[in-house]
């Protein structure tokens, strides 16, 4: 069901990762997810990496969503980003909506179009010409919202079940729920007694009105499923931790 309903976003976004890897280029992060109608606004920074041996330059363009527009309230910096072989750049995304913004989920779209540098090279004659190449200029969907939702609410993890993996480690399976309307990006920390912190995974970008979707996080470093005492949610936007909920496992 869930499949279904979001088939074509995962395609999109298949698409999208392997197109990034062809193309030498990575960016750690998919998502915006952030509220937008307060004083300070709604704040996430993406990080670029040139994994070629090429300078390369991108300009910055944001397009138009699909549903309830939130591209007139984006700001970008920079507009023209430079990036050296081997380096990494910081994009900036900054989005405030007026305080009359009636509440829900807005989305815009943020593409990262290449500029061609010229370079020069050498032919089988000897002679140097200039070269370029052909590219093309990766869109991604961004989601925000206006309101307050209240996550430690509206996220939940439910039919917990916990097992010894065979080939090491533990699994958490489980049906998680997002019954607010907007989206969240989130990872999940697993710790032991005394609030020990084995290790953290990657959850979901999830959308909003989800129910009872199947998850199973992976803890290679946990020997026992007895050591298991308590999962966090938390988020990472711009390097900031922010924890969301906190789950106790009962064994």
């Amino acid at each position: 069901m869930f499949f279904k309903k979001y088939k074509n976003s995962i395609f999109i976004i298949l698409f999208i990762l392997n197109f990034l890897k062809a193309y030498s280029f990575r960016l750690d992060n998919l998502s915006f997810n952030e509220r937008i109608d307060t004083n300070e606004g709604g704040y996430r920074e993406f990080y670029l990496t040139n994994d070629s041996l090429i300078r390369k330059r991108y300009k910055m363009n944001v397009i138009s969503g699909s549903k309830n527009d939130g591209a007139k309230y984006v700001e970008v910096f920079p507009k023209v980003i430079t990036i050296n072989p081997k380096s990494k750049g910081i994009v900036k995304v900054f989005v405030k909506a007026p305080k009359e913004t009636p509440k829900g989920e807005y989305d815009f779209k943020l593409q990262f179009q290449p500029i061609n540098i010229p370079t020069l090279a050498q032919n089988t004659q000897g002679k140097i010409e200039g070269t370029s190449h052909i590219m093309v200029a990766p869109i991604l969907q961004m989601q925000a919202y206006v309101g307050e939702v209240d996550f430690t609410k509206h996220l939940k993890l439910e039919n917990i079940k916990v097992l010894n993996n065979e080939n090491g480690g533990i699994s958490v399976k489980s049906l998680l729920s997002n019954t607010s309307y907007a989206s969240i990006d989130f990872g999940a920390e697993a710790y032991g007694k005394n609030n020990f912190l084995y290790e953290s995974v990657y959850v979901a970008d999830l959308p909003g009105n989800t129910k009872n979707l199947e998850v199973t996080l992976h803890f290679p470093k946990i020997k026992n499923t007895r050591d298991l005492r308590k999962i966090i949610f938390y988020r990472t936007p711009s390097n900031t931790r922010k924890v969301i909920k906190e789950i106790e496992i009962l064994q």
